[in-house]
């Protein structure tokens, strides 16, 4: 599948969006690729990045039980993930 909106270039955005872009690729999520497209629109990377990291890395529930839910839900749903 071949990706019709191009990922933006960490030089075209903010330091603060940089390092969500960072964070993603050394945690390996959210997607970097996916955040690199949505940050075309700063603030929608933001409140994305913000929610994500607030579901994934915060509240009660230990990450790890999160992850096996990602990733179930991903294989019930054939995702590559």
């Amino acid at each position: 599948m071949s990706i019709r909106i191009n990922p933006i270039d960490d030089d075209q955005v903010s330091p603060e969006v940089k390092q969500y872009f960072n964070t993603a690729e050394q945690r390996g999520a959210p997607n970097s690729t996916f955040l690199r497209i949505l940050a075309r629109d700063p603030n929608s990377v933001k409140v994305f990045y913000q929610a994500w990291d607030d579901i994934f890395y915060g509240g009660r529930l230990d990450h790890s039980l999160k992850e096996i839910i990602r990733v179930r839900m991903a294989r019930l749903r054939n995702c590559g993930y």
